[in-house]
């Protein structure tokens, strides 16, 4: 079973975007998220490092570059990360969810889905069954403090010893 992907699409329904909604695709890849959650908003900024989305995009969705740990958040009532949180060295994972409690407006939303560890990577039998990029891949308990000292009420939703959905909103 393709974990990566189960946790995209529970990450897309956590969202719970409206209409209204401007969704800022932190870390997006090929955009799987931002196309899926097209329809459903606004607008949606595809951010990541490098643009790989396909061609033609929606006309809602907008492609932004630059560096992960500084997102053009301005505006986002819903911010949705996949498998992006991992890709920062845990003070930049600090950072990142510090500057994201200082920009998502109250009752906005933080979705985050990625590996993390439910206990302590070296109490798994395997971790390597996540995949090669997991080096920065934090703790859910680690992730959860640094959400409620930025403001956040994280939910949590765990798949297994390695996966999670943390559903965040803005206090």
């Amino acid at each position: 079973m393709d974990w990566s992907a189960v946790t995209a699409r529970v990450v897309v329904e956590a969202a719970a975007a409206h209409p209204d909604d401007l969704v800022l695709d932190l870390g997006c890849g090929n955009g799987a998220l931002s196309l899926a959650l097209a329809p459903r908003v606004r607008e949606v900024v595809a951010f990541d490092e490098v643009d790989r989305l396909p061609r033609p995009l929606p006309a809602n969705v907008r492609v932004a570059t630059g560096k992960l740990a500084d997102p053009p958040v301005a505006g986002a009532s819903v911010v949705v990360m996949n498998d992006a949180l991992r890709r920062l060295s845990p003070p930049g994972q600090s950072a990142l969810i510090e500057r994201l409690g200082r920009s998502i407006p109250p009752r906005g939303l933080l979705v985050i889905g990625d590996v993390m560890w439910s206990m302590p990577p070296a109490m798994i039998d395997d971790p390597g069954q996540f995949g090669a990029a997991i080096e920065h891949a934090p703790e859910v308990a680690t992730v959860e403090r640094r959400l409620r000292s930025a403001g956040f009420l994280p939910d949590t939703h765990r798949f297994g010893v390695g996966r999670a959905v943390i559903i965040a909103l803005r206090g």
